[in-house]
């Protein structure tokens, strides 16, 4: 067993805590290879289902007392070599690191968990999304195709930063259940669809089938696009379906999250 111990940290000026505070930005997310989650959920999440990604957890000293089992729990962890550190601040610093507004105290750094796309040809239910722009939305897909049982999520070049704070809260952990591919080209992405037997089924609101009226194939993608400008052609053209939602109301569309929703829901194992 290992004889590491909590670490205390006070200063701005710490190597660290310079290192978390620049996560907040894609560019060093980038660099670092890794990004912040927070909150108790998503780090008893990530310890869960992916611990191996977890590099330092922070608590604040109120978490600390607040979360006093959960603090020993990941004591007992750092232990045995399962978190590389974890480190306790002042309730004011805490505040200087978070990216929340309303903060629990509980912050981790975890190393990027993309899979290679080549992993495609092992999988059977795929979302594909293409170019969506807002991350709360993007973080309910994930979420959705966690709870309707797909298997990966891959995002398109052009698409919002799966390791946004933002996204990351929004998907309440699912992030950690599925398997995530990032920023494929879309040709690269389509001839891999291809090479591997994918049936395409591209959600649109020029749909020629109704998505409840499908019988999903057992092994196909569906292809979310942007908020305003739907899928891209590249994908359109290649699509096996062009299915839509079907509304009788007077609104003309619906958000992009609650929309993918509707679809995944339909599409989901039968």
């Amino acid at each position: 067993m290992s004889t590491k111990k909590v670490e205390f940290i006070s200063s701005r000026e710490n190597e660290c805590i310079k290192r978390v505070k620049k996560l907040h930005d894609k560019k060093y997310r980038e660099e670092f290879k890794s990004f912040i989650i927070e909150g108790l959920k998503l780090v008893k999440e990530a310890i869960d289902y992916q611990i191996k990604c977890v590099n330092i957890l922070i608590f604040s000293q109120q978490a600390k007392e607040k979360y006093q089992e959960f603090y020993n729990e990941c004591k007992y962890l750092l232990q045995d070599g399962k978190i590389k550190r974890v480190i306790e601040v002042p309730d004011k610093l805490f505040e200087y690191i978070t990216t929340t507004s309303t903060p629990q105290g509980i912050l981790a750094e975890c190393n990027f968990i993309d899979t290679d796309i080549n992993f495609i040809k092992n999988l059977k239910r795929v979302v594909v999304v293409n170019k969506l722009q807002d991350p709360g939305n993007l973080g309910t897909l994930i979420r959705c195709a966690d709870a309707f049982g797909f298997d990966a999520v891959i995002t398109t070049k052009g698409t919002v930063d799966i390791y946004n704070p933002k996204a990351i809260r929004a998907t309440m952990g699912s992030l950690f259940h599925l398997l995530i591919v990032r920023e494929v080209e879309e040709g690269e992405l389509i001839k891999i669809l291809k090479d591997n037997s994918f049936i395409v089924y591209v959600a649109t609101p020029y749909g020629d089938i109704e998505v409840s009226k499908i019988v999903p194939d057992k092994r196909f993608c569906v292809v979310i696009g942007n908020e305003s400008e739907g899928v891209s052609d590249s994908f359109t053209k290649v699509a096996t379906r062009k299915i839509k939602i079907p509304m009788v109301g007077k609104a003309e569309s619906l958000n992009a999250a609650v929309a993918s929703s509707i679809v995944l829901y339909e599409l989901r194992k039968r």
